[in-house]
């Protein structure tokens, strides 16, 4: 059996706290799983369309990741079951499915940056013990805290300094496609 890390992250964009999740995982596992959620969600919260968001993800990935290692990377898209603040069991038992389907094996590891209280409430506790480990970073200590909104709150602002230390180069390169996207969103 292989040893699976999965991240699960929207990637409003992709930017480097994701990149260290994906490098942590990395160190561990022989394959990582990046699950682009809110596939189908357009929003305020979630204005990057996932075709945008996958190719931003893929495109970075391979910048940032040797041959090898992106390789090993995986990227796949998951709706969302209803809203974004359902933490509910009946996500826990919706997530695990999906991702069981696409490693095809019942054993991984997720990494996650945001609240322990969150992910734990997603699970009932025998999945917990017996299939799915957890790997918490805390998110002000991963990249000084960066989050995709804040990149976003860079982007809408033109501040290109910040921004080009918060995210991969090519992420970079497309701030005006992504900032069209965020305005688009912002009109709904």
């Amino acid at each position: 059996m292989e040893k699976v890390g999965i991240i699960i992250a929207r990637c409003q964009p992709i930017h480097n706290g994701h990149i260290a999740l994906i490098r942590e995982a990395l160190k561990s596992n022989n394959m990582v799983y990046v699950i682009l959620g809110s596939a189908n969600k357009f929003n305020v919260r979630n204005p990057i369309p996932i075709h945008v968001r996958e190719e931003l993800v893929n495109n970075s990935i391979l910048e940032v990741f040797n041959k090898s290692d992106s390789g090993r990377i995986v990227v796949a898209t998951l709706d969302d079951l209803s809203s974004e603040e359902n933490n509910t069991i009946e996500w826990g038992f919706y997530l695990y499915a999906h991702i069981v389907e696409l490693i095809n094996q019942a054993f991984f590891t997720i990494y996650y940056s945001d609240g322990f209280e969150t992910i734990v409430s997603w699970f009932p506790g025998f999945l917990l013990r017996n299939f799915v480990s957890l790997s918490l970073m805390a998110r002000g200590s991963i990249e000084k805290g960066i989050s995709a909104t804040l990149v976003r709150e860079y982007i809408m602002n033109g501040n290109d300094e910040k921004l080009k230390t918060s995210v991969p180069n090519y992420v970079f390169e497309q701030r005006d496609v992504i900032r069209r996207y965020i305005e688009l969103s912002l009109m709904k």
